[in-house]
Order: C-alpha cells, then structure tokens, then sequence
C-alpha cells in the first residue's frame, strides 16, 4: 500500500497535489528564437493529464545566447509571454502545477546552437562532450547575467507560472562557478566558498526583486560532481545550509555534469543503480527547512513511495518515467502497476535525438514529442488487422491500432513475445528491458487483443482469414556468413547463448563479431568464463551503440580483462580454434572450445508477397524491414497503425 506519494504537500506558498514531479528535460521542441510551440504544449499537457503533480519546464534561456540547445524554449523578451500564458492555462486546468526552470549553459554549449558565439564560462576550460573552447566571462558579463535572470523571473510570473526553479546543477554556467573542478578565477567570484556562491546569491537576489517574497523559488543542485577536483556531498551539504539562509523554498538534489563519468551522468543509464542520489537528499533534508526533492534512476511509483516513507525526501522527480508513460501517477493511483510503461534506462531515444540535433524521443514511448499530431480518437473506419510478428513493433502495432479501434490479432510463431528484445535483457545491467514487453503484453490482455502463441503464418491463413490490413513484423535472423566451420558443432549463436538454449565447454571461448549484441554476450558470459576473445573485423568495437552506453560497456569489457582483436577477418573455424586475418593480411589462430556467432543480423521477411495477393493494404515494419535497433521499430510500429 503507498501511504505518501498521492498526499498533497507545499513548495512555499504553493501545494503540489501530490509529491511526482516531472524534472526539467530538455526536449527540443521550441523554435529557434525560443518561441512555445503547439508540440510543446501538448508535450506538457499529456504529463499534466497523467497526474503529475508538479511539471518543472526544461531550462529557459534567459538571453539570446544563453542556450545549450537550439530549440529550447526562453522568456527574455515580451513577445514569448504569449505563449507561455497559454502553456500556463493548459496545465492549470488539470489540478497540475508548473514551474519555469532558468539557466544559462555556460561551457555547456556550442557555437552552432548559441547564436555563433563563443560559450563563456568562470574559467576558458573546454568542455569534452561539447568541445567548444569558453572564453571567460568579465565581471561586467557577470552583472548583465544576473539582470538577464531577474528580467525572466519577471515574465515567468507574468506568464502565470506558479515558480521558478534556479538551475545550479548540471554543469550549467551557475554551477560552475560552484565548482572548483570549472572556477579557476582569482577575482570576486573565484577561490574561497563565499566567492563562488556570489552569483548564485545575486541571481536569487535579484529573482526576488522582481517577482517578490511569496512566490516560490526553488535550486537544483548537483549533489557530487564524481570529478576529481569537482563538488562532493561535502561541499553540498555546506551549500545547502547556505541556500536555505537565503530562504529558498525548495532543493533538488541531482547529480554531475556532461563530464561526470557515464554511470553517474545527469541522465543515468540502465547501468546505473536506482535512486543512486537518495542517501544525500536524506542529509541535505536533514540540515535545511525547506522541501527536499530527489531524482535520477527513480522509475517506480512503489520506490518512490518507499523513499518517501524513509524521510530521505519530500518529492520525487521522474523525468525519464514521464517520458516513458505520462500516465504513471494515474496509473499507480489505480493500482495498474504493471500497465505502467517503465523507463529502461537505453538513452536511445532522451539522449541520441538531442545529440543529433533534432528532438528527444521515447524507445518505449513513440508519441513522446508527437502528441500534437493526433488523439489517438477511436477510428470511424475499424479494420480487421492482422500482425504477424509479437517483437517490439508487432506489439506496438498491435497496441496502437487496437486502441484507435481497430480488430486486432497478433501471431507469433515463437513460444515467447519480445523477438530479439527479449534476449537483450539478459547481459548485465539490461535487466529492465523486460518491463517493455510484460506491459505490452497486458495491455494487449486488457484491450482483448488475441495473441496466437506457437502460430506459424502460411499464405493460406491469410487467404483464409481475409484480414483488411496486414503488418508484418517478422523480425529478423541471424546472420551466417560463409566461412568454413560454421556448421560445427562448437559453434553457437549469441541469442542461444544468452536465452540459456545452448552452453559453453569448458575452456577458451571466441566470440565472432565485436557490434552491441558480441560485446554484451562477451561481458555476460565473464559470469561463468575467464577466457574470452571478442574479435571484429571493423577496427573498433561496439560501432553501433550509442556513444555513452558504449563507454560503459568498453570500461566493463576492459575490467573483465577480455581480450579484444580488431582489424580481424575470421577465415575458418575449428573444433579447437579460430583462424583469422589481421590488417596486414597475416594469418593468425587463437584457441577455442566453443565459438559464438555474433556477426549480426538480417532482415526476414518471407510474407510480404504472399500478404499482398491477399490484401492492398500491406505495411512492413521494425527488423523486417531492416535489421536494426528497437527504437526505430518500436516508432515504424506505432506508425503503421496509425497509418492502416
């Protein structure tokens, strides 16, 4: 039973409904000059509908050149009041409140998404993820700054926000002149603690000046930057007490900054433990009179009630669970816990579409960002479909066109649903994969939505069954290439491996192919094996993983002390070794009594044709098409359907 997550509570003179807040996150979804757009409204409205108690608005640009993103939202002239107003309006009309987060990203940033200028920062150090030489700020800047934050304040209030939330985590401009690791300067806002607060301190002060003493105002801090010479919880618990004299109404406490290890980022990977930042947040509670607000790697509402129930916290922040479903907070006050969408932690969708350049996204959350483009209202034409596939876009398929009204079967001719998905839960650290597909399958239970287990789809079934509208979503296989020796009996699959269909012998053991699914199957086989060679023919492994999921899995790979060869052609396979080519064309062997084949995969689609003597609307999707990640079939899925 959850005794504290749905009772109402205070941020100042504020109450929150109930103690789920949705962290700032940046989502992309502005136009250039920080203009609010219709998307991003409706972003927030469906968080707002979920039964969020408080959202927190990703980082507002307080100038022109204040933005780490080019597509973030600003309120530093009056022109974007508007906008806000009715951002403000729609919240407000389900019990929801909101508040603005300010910031200037400082170092944090990059000439291409700040207007052409050079970022500036306490001290010229660069930053390794945006890699864009700051300048350092004068002094002069420092006050024009400090004026640009009490100007915002003042239109976020116009703009009928019920308070600010001041970004001092993260790495942003604010940290870091908290940070020794940033904050080299001599000056009055270098060296001693007193002097790196400074700005902090004016910024509120003049916060205050414009928006007055009742409104609530509220600090994000980053409670250990994890860099050598960086903030500890030392250090914070000293800030806290000082941010609690001032009189600020609530703390966030988060967690590093981009150039904090992967494990311990601003958005933490599946890698990384849940509720990492808790035990701090129940000091800092401990020491200050104000609310206290914790995030990161939170994605139950059970948990959260727990730590609620602990004392080590006044709220919990879930952005990537907002993401995931903005109907959790509904959900769980229903008791429909395992028709929540939990976050995975993949970073595939929240972080590669920032890196990219375009919007965030969600794997298992296609509509995230595109809420604008329709209401999933009940079709006025309902078709009998036919999805033949239970993968990641099969069952999406499935779910969003049975949900818009369509008369939905799904047919998978394996024992399990999930296809591939389900074999990338089982290497360390990916457990939470699993949640994906158990909350596909009870939502196709509760919409009625047959699932045909053990169904093998022949031509004549679909003659048969004479369906309006066909997805195929058959997956894909596993690649064999042509190399002598494949076909012995040493040599396994990667998927058998990790699904416990097949086992290792005792003794040195190869895996064959150094992408995402070889890497994994190497670090999870460590648990029973010492001899491992992973070996790729590209000369890097893990190419197809996002880049900081990748640095993790490589320090892994590195602690577990597998050997890795790149540059390698394997030419032949035996039943004791594995014969391979380097770069320079000289043959080379390693030993193995088992190898595993991980070169990949193709796609396999082997109805389309027959699908479409039968039927003329015919839609193929996810690895069928091509093989390759979730995310891209979860979203091809939720298309299709929409699209029969």
């Amino acid at each position: 039973m959850m005794t504290e997550l749905f009772t109402p509570a205070k941020i100042g003179s504020c109450e929150i409904p109930n103690r789920l807040i949705v962290p700032a996150m940046v989502m992309n979804l502005c136009t250039e000059d920080g203009m609010i757009t219709e998307r991003y409204i409706k972003y927030i409205e469906e968080k707002a509908k979920g039964g969020w108690g408080m959202v927190i608005t990703e980082d507002y640009a307080v100038n022109v050149n204040a933005k780490g993103y080019k597509f973030i939202p600003g309120l530093y002239n009056d022109e974007q009041i508007e906008g806000n107003k009715k951002l403000t309006e729609t919240v407000h009309k389900y019990d929801t409140k909101i508040f603005c987060q300010m910031y200037h990203p400082g170092r944090q940033s990059k000439h291409d998404v700040n207007g052409n200028v050079q970022p500036v920062a306490p001290s010229a150090i660069k930053d390794p993820f945006c890699m864009d030489l700051p300048r350092e700020i004068t002094v002069e800047e420092i006050h024009q700054i400090v004026k640009d934050f009490g100007s915002t304040a003042k239109r976020v209030k116009e703009s009928g926000f019920d308070g600010i939330e001041i970004h001092a985590a993260h790495g942003y401009l604010i940290s870091e002149f908290l940070s020794p690791f940033t904050n080299k300067r001599v000056d009055e806002y270098g060296g001693c603690f007193e002097n790196r607060t400074r700005i902090l301190d004016e910024i509120y002060a003049c916060i205050r000046e414009n928006v007055g003493g009742d409104f609530p105002v509220q600090v994000r801090i980053s409670a250990n930057e994890y860099l050598l010479g960086g903030r500890t919880e030392a250090d914070t618990f000293e800030l806290v007490r000082h941010l609690d004299e001032l009189g600020v109404d609530a703390i966030h406490v988060s967690n590093g900054m981009y150039a904090s290890p992967v494990v311990r980022q601003i958005i933490a990977p599946m890698y990384t433990e849940h509720a990492f930042n808790m035990n701090t947040a129940e000091m800092v509670k401990k020491l200050v009179s104000c609310p206290v607000i914790v995030t990161n790697r939170i994605n139950s509402p059970k948990m959260a009630d727990t730590i609620l129930k602990m004392g080590k916290a006044d709220f919990i922040g879930m952005g990537r669970g907002s993401l995931a479903d903005p109907y959790l907070p509904a959900k769980a006050k229903a008791g429909q816990f395992e028709n929540i969408r939990y976050c995975i932690g993949c970073l595939q969708g929240c972080e590669a579409g920032l890196l990219a350049g375009t919007c965030a996204t969600c794997l298992v959350n296609p509509r995230v960002g595109r809420e604008y483009e329709n209401s999933m209202e009940k079709t006025e034409n309902p078709k009998k479909v036919m999805v033949i596939g239970g993968g990641p876009a099969g069952l999406m398929a499935a779910e969003t066109a049975a949900k818009i009204g369509h008369d939905v079967t799904v047919y998978e001719a394996g024992s399990w649903l999930g296809g591939q998905f389900r074999s990338a839960a089982f290497p360390p650290g990916k457990g939470e994969l699993s949640t994906f597909v158990s909350s596909l399958r009870k939502s196709l239970i509760d919409l009625k939505v047959p699932v045909k287990m053990g169904v093998e789809v022949t031509e004549e079934m679909i003659r048969d069954e004479k369906p309006d509208a066909v997805i195929v979503a058959t997956g894909a296989k596993p690649l064999t290439p042509p190399i002598k020796g494949m076909d012995g009996s040493n040599v396994v699959n990667a998927e058998d491996v990790l699904l416990g269909k097949k086992d290792v012998k005792p003794g040195p053991v190869v895996v064959c192919g150094g992408g995402e699914v070889g890497g994994e199957t190497a670090h999870f086989l460590t648990q029973s094996c010492q001899d491992i060679t992973l070996i790729e023919m590209r000369d890097d492994i893990l190419v197809d993983m996002f880049p900081l999921m990748k640095m993790q899995l490589m320090e892994y790979i590195r602690d577990a002390r597998i050997k890795v060869l790149t540059g390698a052609k394997v030419s032949e396979i035996t039943e004791n070794s594995v014969s391979f080519t380097d770069s320079n064309g000289t043959l080379h062997s390693v030993p193995a009594a088992t190898v595993v084949s991980a070169f990949g995969y193709k796609a396999y689609n082997p109805l389309e044709e027959a699908a479409r003597k039968y039927c003329d609307n015919v839609k193929v999707v996810g690895c069928a098409v091509k093989a390759g990640n979730a995310l891209v079939a979860v979203r091809e899925g939720y298309e299709a359907a929409l699209a029969l």
